[in-house]
């Protein structure tokens, strides 16, 4: 399966979230209650893109747009309130590398990258990972990955720098202790809403597309 690297991009809004294992049909009168195929439902990235005025240089609105049927994207988060950083570093020092709030996204303070602590198996909703080297800084709202996958922080403790936490949805994969736990996650979904982001299309070069809202995929 092809997947397809979500371009980077000035947002506005971001949220991660985990709307459960069912959703109202409203079918019948007392509506009717859908299951998904997922163990704990399936999690959804919202994006909400800035203006993007470079379109007739980097048409990547345009091209976005063109991936509506069912195409994977592996999206890395942006800086969003979701995300932990450290703040002994993060409040001294300017967390963008220009100085521009969501734009290039790169050299943020968030990028910090911990490790497991102990394995995790697939299915579960615990995992534990070392945080040595900026503190106890994820607390519950804030989004861990492991892979390519997103998890929300539900519950937290800890041990020193060692947090043990409750996450949604459960664990895609297995974890083996060691492996990389990144405070600014991947996510990989499809495009479920390809009509609303051509709803605010232009052909002058100035172009603020629509919400872009990506329901998560299981690769």
């Amino acid at each position: 399966m092809k997947i397809y690297a979500f371009p980077t991009f000035r947002v506005e809004t971001q949220l991660f979230h985990c709307p459960g294992a069912g959703y109202d049909g409203g079918l019948t009168s007392g509506g009717a209650q859908f299951i998904t195929p997922e163990p704990g439902g399936f999690s959804v990235l919202e994006i909400a893109p800035a203006l993007i005025d470079t379109e007739w240089d980097a048409p990547l609105a345009s091209w976005i747009m063109s991936k509506i049927s069912g195409q994977v994207f592996r999206v890395r988060l942006a800086p969003s309130p979701q995300i932990a950083f450290s703040r002994q570093r993060g409040m001294v020092a300017v967390p963008w590398s220009n100085g521009q709030a969501w734009s290039n996204q790169q050299e943020w303070d968030g990028d910090f990258t911990g490790r497991f602590a102990t394995a995790s198996l697939k299915g579960s909703v615990t995992m534990s990972f070392d945080l040595t080297g900026v503190g106890p800084i994820v607390s519950p709202g804030h989004v861990v990955g492991h892979g390519s996958e997103t998890y929300l922080v539900d519950e937290i403790s800890y041990v020193g720098d060692i947090g043990t936490a409750v996450v949604t949805p459960p664990l895609r994969r297995d974890i083996v202790a060691g492996d990389n736990c990144y405070l600014r996650p991947w996510f990989t979904g499809r495009i479920s809403n390809g009509g609303d982001i051509r709803s605010a299309y232009d052909n002058m070069g100035h172009v603020k597309p629509g919400n872009i809202v990506l329901q998560e995929s299981v690769v």
